[in-house]
């Protein structure tokens, strides 16, 4: 068996929950499946065994592992854990506070990818943008939908943190289970200038104007996002 790989860029941490939760997912280890002793992994990943210790807390918090008596610790699943299930109606009611969470979680996210996202990152959130452009020009509202929200996950992706992407997705699923009637009226609107505006200040590695074009972004939106809120309630 192929062990992971070592960890040589910064945020060790959440370098090596990332790794981790890779080397689960390509080695297809089943739920149960033990994970190599503590100090045989943190030499395969080149870290201390505090470093590997803190990552493990992280993916058993996530759900990804379970931490045993004896200090094993086995997989629990190699998926990312599924949002909870609420009634619609108390989620409606917290739509607001929803999208609260989701542009603090966007915007700390773009802070983290100006500074930490790779070029392959940067072409990834570009080519999103791309393919919405293209989608609203041909009038397809479905397509434009599918890529301005590969769009948003590929800058929370790009910050390298897998508790924001996991909290990220979590409150993206639940506000998804609200409505899909405003759905439509957001991507019609003309949002290109919005989203250029953070992929410019990741690419330029400027963290204040990336935080500050993803509140832009979310405070334009907002009073439709009101709206659906208070229709839903009523």
């Amino acid at each position: 068996m192929q062990g992971p790989g070592p960890i040589a860029r910064e945020s060790l941490i959440t370098r090596t929950a990332e790794e981790l939760r890779r080397w689960i997912a390509s080695e297809r280890l089943a739920p149960g499946a033990s994970l190599p002793p503590e100090t045989r992994l943190a030499g395969m990943l080149g870290i201390s065994r505090n470093s590997l210790r803190e990552a493990l807390r992280i993916l058993d918090g996530l759900g990804f592992v379970e931490k045993q008596p004896g200090r094993r610790v086995v997989v629990r699943s190699a998926a990312r854990p599924r949002a909870r299930s609420f009634d619609r109606a108390i989620v409606a009611d917290a739509v607001p506070a929803l999208h609260d969470a989701r542009l603090a979680i966007e915007e700390r996210a773009a802070v983290l990818a100006a500074t930490s996202a790779s070029d392959a990152d940067v072409a990834e959130i570009e080519s999103h943008l791309a393919r919405f452009t293209e989608a609203l020009k041909r009038g397809d509202v479905k397509a434009a939908g599918e890529a301005h929200d590969g769009f948003h996950v590929a800058v929370v992706s790009a910050a390298h943190n897998p508790i924001l992407l996991s909290l990220f997705t979590e409150v993206c699923a639940l506000l998804a289970g609200v409505s899909t009637e405003g759905r439509q009226t957001l991507t019609e609107r003309r949002q290109g200038p919005l989203h250029a505006a953070i992929l410019h200040a990741i690419r330029a590695r400027d963290a204040r104007r990336a935080a500050a074009a993803v509140r832009r972004h979310f405070h334009t939106v907002a009073p439709l996002l009101e709206f659906i809120s208070r229709d839903h309630q009523g």
